[in-house]
């Protein structure tokens, strides 16, 4: 039986039936009302025929079912706090507690890292730039601050810290003593446990639109959607804003 695209709904509007497709944008639907009801019944009863109408939504992208983590990109060893083990594992993957160390992460040989540090990303994860080469994705998440930062899995850390140093300005030799952390005073600021939980669930959903290569959907509730391939996100904690900014190329000149 088909079904709809899940995002998308089929409803009787004030003088004809109306389709809000995945990317939350409305259309009329210019169908007489038997051949909407024979396309409702095709999408709602598994022993119903289904109507020529209903190629027409297939046509146009309308039709199909949710799709799970694909098989080929389920083991992702993580390094870090046990709330993302289970939010991968919930959300179809399947994960692997392993060591920060480049050696046994490729002996491991996973679909992908999902590493986590609770303060600014470390100098460490620049070695770990090296998975790429052996066909391993490399997600990192950090926290600075109230601020938690998703790095996108597509672009080594190398290139984020220079972005990031570049996009500073003047303010850069003061990101990079933040970084190197030290002499720090802090306030408190470690993420509780619904903060991690919330955290955990944003790294999941990236990683598992990685591993589908699944982009998102543009329209009129999400008009400025970066590919996730070139997004750095931004966490408020304090808030729960959050912000998408493209990784752009390095200018030559930056520091």
């Amino acid at each position: 039986m088909e079904t709809l695209k899940p995002g998308t709904a089929l409803f009787a509007g004030p003088s004809s039936a109306v389709l809000r497709d995945a990317a939350g944008e409305l259309f009329s639907i210019a169908l007489p009302e038997e051949a909407v009801a024979g396309v409702r019944a095709a999408l709602t009863a598994a022993d119903a025929p289904e109507p020529a109408e209903l190629a027409a939504f297939a046509h146009a992208g309308h039709l199909g079912r949710r799709t799970g983590w694909p098989a080929g990109r389920r083991v992702v060893a993580v390094l870090g706090g046990d709330a993302f083990a289970a939010t991968l594992a919930a959300a179809g993957a399947e994960p692997v507690r392993a060591e920060p160390d480049l050696d046994s992460l490729v002996d491991l040989m996973p679909a992908a890292v999902c590493a986590w540090h609770d303060g600014p990303a470390p100098s460490s994860w620049l070695e770990l730039d090296a998975l790429a080469a052996h066909g391993i994705a490399f997600q990192r998440i950090s926290r600075e601050g109230r601020h938690v930062l998703f790095e996108p899995v597509a672009v080594p850390h190398r290139d984020v810290r220079a972005r990031r140093l570049a996009a500073a300005g003047s303010g850069h030799p003061h990101l990079a003593a933040y970084w190197a952390g030290d002499d720090v005073v802090l306030g408190e600021e470690t993420p509780d446990a619904a903060e991690l939980m919330l955290i955990a669930a944003l790294a999941a959903k990236d990683l598992a639109a990685w591993a589908a290569g699944r982009v998102p959907a543009t329209g009129s509730l999400l008009p400025k959607a970066i590919p996730p391939a070139r997004r750095l996100r931004v966490l408020d904690l304090d808030s729960g804003a959050i912000a998408d900014h493209p990784v752009l190329p390095v200018p030559a000149s930056a520091p």
